[in-house]
């Protein structure tokens, strides 16, 4: 039998240094009593009366954004199950021919889509600059948010006696994290308010803080002299576990929007530009126009099951993280403005994917067909994809039909009626 290693002093100090600072700040956020109300600061009422059954069943309508979204993740698998073919193809095709600044481009092109390190100094450089924005730019969303008496984000107010307590631990928080100061202890400080919003506020509120708990387990990973060290590259598994993070927080969003839909429903009545953008539209367009908003909210729910399903198993992880990028700046500086600037934490993260050489994937291998055979390959593969996609995408969305929400709002429909928006102009 292989002895198992022992720690060293130090390193057993170290660890039981982290545990205990974690315990005594989820006690102390814990201990709080609980806050009252729930408000975001960008309008979200509800200004016209939605049919909440529409969200109770799969009429066609949902089956059709369904099977768009279902369609493009079994596209975007097979494709990276084949990655390797395509790109020796055109290596072969397009590459061979080139030279000079071309060949570069093409390579770069190709590293580059398929999540493969590359070796240009003004990429790092750039990967570089978003790990400090990654690490940092929490710090500013938390005295942002103090400064206008709410936790983490505006989605959560703070209320009497306790506000001031934790306007003034929010910014000694974001100075610390600014500062890099003792960063395992502000991992476990994130956590602990993690734990605070789900007991004080709603689990289904909590599920919107989900993403900033991918810089806290980064936090507790980090050594606590970092203050003297300034952190500008992560390790492959430091990368691996905000994917992991990341990717299941907007998974776990996505769903929620379907099964939470009201405020969701609110934002998109008071700003209606949200509900006209192009790559959500992809998935929407030609449904019943009047049950738009609704059409909307569920292509953007299963756009976010599908991008948060593919980050977290990390396929084509910087051409997602892209995509979220122009999304996220979209709707900071186009749609809702300065009261959404917390949206920079997640602008922050997906930069730090974009440009890290440290990507790795939970899908890395090619489905394999007995006989092995190219054909066969082929074709497994696409299997492979149609049946994860499939399993992926449709059980949970019919099991969420049959989940009793009386937490919704009153319905503007029955069950027996045929559902629409009740408005005297529509979208």
């Amino acid at each position: 039998m292989v002895p198992l290693p022992t720690l060293s002093f130090r390193r057993r100090r170290c660890l039981s240094t982290r545990f205990l600072a974690i315990i005594l700040t989820a006690a102390a956020a814990l201990a709080t009593p609980p806050a009252l109300a729930h408000e975001r600061f960008v309008k979200h009422d509800v200004l016209r009366p939605f049919p909440h059954d529409f969200f109770f069943h799969v009429d066609g309508n949902v089956m059709s954004i369904a099977v768009r979204v279902c369609l493009a993740m079994v596209a975007v698998l097979f494709l990276w199950f084949r990655r390797h073919a395509i790109e020796a193809f055109i290596e072969t095709r397009l590459r061979a021919g080139a030279t000079g600044r071309r060949a570069d481009l093409i390579r770069f092109g190709l590293r580059f889509v398929t999540d493969q390190p590359v070796a240009a100094r003004w990429f790092e450089r750039i990967g570089e600059w978003a790990v400090i924005l990654f690490l940092r730019c929490p710090g500013l969303v938390l005295m942002y948010a103090a400064a206008n008496s709410s936790l983490v984000m505006p989605t959560y107010p703070l209320a009497e006696p306790t506000k001031a307590l934790f306007q003034y631990a929010s910014v000694a928080l974001g100075i610390a994290i600014v500062t890099q100061l003792a960063l395992p202890l502000c991992g476990a400080a994130i956590f602990a308010i993690f734990g605070y919003i789900v007991f004080a506020y709603d689990w289904k509120l909590a599920v919107d803080v989900l993403p900033v708990l991918s810089v806290a387990i980064v936090y507790v990973t980090c050594p606590w002299n970092s203050h003297v060290r300034p952190i500008i590259r992560l390790s492959r598994r430091q990368v691996r576990l905000v994917r992991l993070v990341l990717g299941f927080s907007f998974f776990a969003l996505g769903w929620m929007k379907i099964y939470n839909p009201d405020d969701v429903i609110g934002v998109a009545q008071n700003f209606p530009t949200v509900t006209e953008d192009l790559f959500i539209k992809l998935f929407y367009c030609a449904t019943d126009p009047q049950l738009k908003t609704g059409c909307w909210l569920m292509a953007f729910a299963l756009s976010e099951v599908l991008s948060g399903f593919l980050i977290m198993v990390g396929v084509f992880s910087r051409g997602w993280a892209l995509s979220m990028v122009y999304v996220f700046t979209k709707l900071m500086v186009v749609d809702f403005g300065w009261p959404e600037i917390p949206h920079l934490y997640p602008i922050g993260v997906f930069l730090l994917l974009a440009f890290s050489n440290q990507l790795s994937s939970e899908l890395d291998g090619e489905p394999r067909a007995v006989g092995g055979t190219r054909w066969l390959r082929s074709h497994w593969g696409l299997a492979v994809s149609a049946a994860l996609a499939g399993l992926i995408i449709f059980p949970l969305l019919y099991g969420l039909t049959l989940t009793q929400r009386p937490f919704l709002r009153t319905s503007a429909t029955t069950r027996a009626s045929r559902p629409t928006e009740i408005s005297g102009q529509h979208n």
